[in-house]
C-alpha cells in the first residue's frame, strides 16, 4: 500500500464545522423557537441543516485512504479485520448511547448516526482494502461504485410498488425504506420522532436508505485519493466542476426521484455530496496544502480532530441535562432562564446550544493543545 501522506487540514476543519453545526441543530433550548437555518426540511427538499450529516460521511470516506496508508505493510486480512472491528465498535457505541439513560431494551432505537457511520465504514472500508493494488486505489473505483449505487438505489425506489400508494412511492409510510425498517427492526426500535401523523413509521438512519449514504462516503474517498495525488490547480478545478455537476444532477432528477433527506434518496446524495465537496474546496482556500492553520480555525479543529469523542460527549451532556430534577430538568431550567434574559426567543434557543458548545469545546481544547486524538 502507499506510504502515509500528511493530513489534509481542510478535512479536519470541515469535520469540525459539521460537529459544531450538529450541536447547534440537534440541541436547542426550545424546539419551537429556532432560526429557520437551524431546522431540517420537513420531508421533501433540503435545508442547510440537512448538509451536516452528509459532511460527516464525506469526511469518514476522506479519512479512509489516509488510515489505510498508515497501516502500509499489513496484510489484507488484518486490514479488513481492523475496519470491521472499528465498525462494530461504532455500531455498539451508538446503540449504547441510545439506551441512555434508562436502558430500556424493549424500546431502544437500533439505528442511529454512529450506527450508520459504522455500517458505511464496514462496507466502504472493506471494499477499499480489497480493491487496493500496488499503485494504490484508483479514484475510478469508488467513483464507479458511486454510480452503481446511485442507479441501483434509484431503480429500487422507482420500481417499488407500495400497497395503497403505488409505484415509486416516496412518502413516510409506504416508501421502501420505511416498510423495510418497520419489518426488520419493529416500530418499537425506530426513531420515536419518525412519524406519519401520530404513528412511528420510519427511521432516517435505516437500512435501505444507507445505500444513498454510502455514496457520500465514496465521494469522500474519491476526493481524498485525488488530493493525495495532487493538490494543484487542475485537481481543484476538476473537483469544483464535479461538485457543481453533482448539485445540478441532483436538482435535475428531483422531479423523478425527489430530494428527501430522511430517505437519503439518490438526488439528495448528489446534492449533499456536491455541497460538501464545494465546501471542502472553500476550506482548502482557507488552509492551502502545506500551510499552517490560522489561529481562528484551531477551536474548530479541536472539534474536528476528535469528532467521535465530541459526539459521545455531547450525547452524555444532553442526557444529564434532560434528567428530571423535581418539576423539570437542567435543560428546562437553563432554557427558561435564557428565555427570560434574552427577549428574542430564537436567540435564546440558540444561546443554549452555544453554551453546550463552550462546555464541550473546553474539554476538547485541552486535548487539542496536547495533540491527543482519541481513535476507535
Amino acid at each position: 500500500m502507499d506510504r502515509p501522506t500528511p493530513r489534509v487540514i481542510a478535512i479536519d476543519l470541515l469535520r469540525g464545522f459539521a460537529v459544531m453545526g450538529m450541536i447547534m441543530v440537534a440541541y436547542a433550548g426550545g424546539w419551537e423557537r429556532r432560526f429557520t437555518f437551524l431546522t431540517h426540511a420537513d420531508w421533501r427538499g433540503f435545508a442547510i441543516a440537512d448538509m451536516i450529516f452528509p459532511a460527516f460521511l464525506f469526511c469518514a470516506g476522506a479519512s479512509l485512504p489516509h488510515a489505510l496508508a498508515r497501516r502500509a505493510g499489513q496484510g489484507r486480512a488484518a486490514l479488513v479485520g481492523h475496519v470491521l472491528r472499528r465498525a462494530a465498535v461504532l455500531v455498539a457505541l451508538g446503540v449504547l448511547l441510545n439506551l441512555l439513560p434508562g436502558f430500556d431494551f424493549a424500546h431502544v432505537r437500533v439505528p442511529g448516526i454512529l450506527q450508520r457511520i459504522g455500517l458505511c465504514h464496514a462496507i466502504v472500508g472493506t471494499g477499499c482494502v480489497l480493491a487496493w493494488r500496488r499503485d494504490g486505489l484508483q479514484p475510478a473505483v469508488p467513483l464507479a461504485a458511486s454510480a452503481v449505487l446511485l442507479a441501483g438505489y434509484a431503480a429500487l425506489l422507482l420500481d417499488w410498488d407500495a400497497p395503497g400508494c403505488g409505484r415509486a412511492c416516496f412518502d413516510s409510510m409506504n416508501s421502501l425504506p420505511a416498510v423495510v425498517d418497520r419489518a426488520v427492526f419493529g416500530v418499537a426500535h425506530l426513531w420515536p420522532w419518525g412519524r406519519t401523523g401520530d404513528v412511528v413509521t420510519f427511521d432516517p438512519e435505516g437500512l435501505v436508505s444507507t445505500l444513498g449514504a454510502l455514496v457520500n462516503v465514496l465521494f469522500g474517498v474519491t476526493a481524498s485519493l485525488l488530493l493525495m495525488r495532487s493538490q494543484k490547480r487542475a485537481t481543484l478545478t476538476a473537483l469544483a466542476i464535479a461538485g457543481v455537476a453533482c448539485l445540478l444532477a441532483g436538482f435535475l432528477i428531483d422531479p423523478l426521484v425527489p430530494i428527501v433527506k430522511k430517505l437519503w434518496t439518490p438526488s439528495f446524495a448528489l446534492v449533499s455530496g456536491g455541497f460538501t465537496l464545494l465546501s471542502l474546496l472553500v476550506l482548502l482556500r482557507v488552509v492551502p496544502p502545506g500551510a499552517a492553520a490560522p489561529a481562528w480555525t484551531r477551536p474548530v479543529l479541536a472539534f474536528g480532530t476528535n469528532a467521535t469523542l465530541a459526539f459521545v460527549g455531547i450525547t452524555l451532556i444532553n442526557t444529564v441535562m434532560q434528567l428530571k430534577l423535581g418539576a423539570g430538568s437542567a435543560h428546562d431550567l437553563l432554557a427558561a432562564w435564557l428565555a427570560d434574559a434574552i427577549p428574542e426567543a430564537r436567540v435564546a434557543s440558540a444561546a443554549y446550544s452555544v453554551l453546550l458548545l463552550f462546555v464541550l469545546g473546553a474539554g476538547l481544547w485541552q486535548l487539542f493543545k496536547r495533540r491527543i486524538v482519541i481513535r476507535i
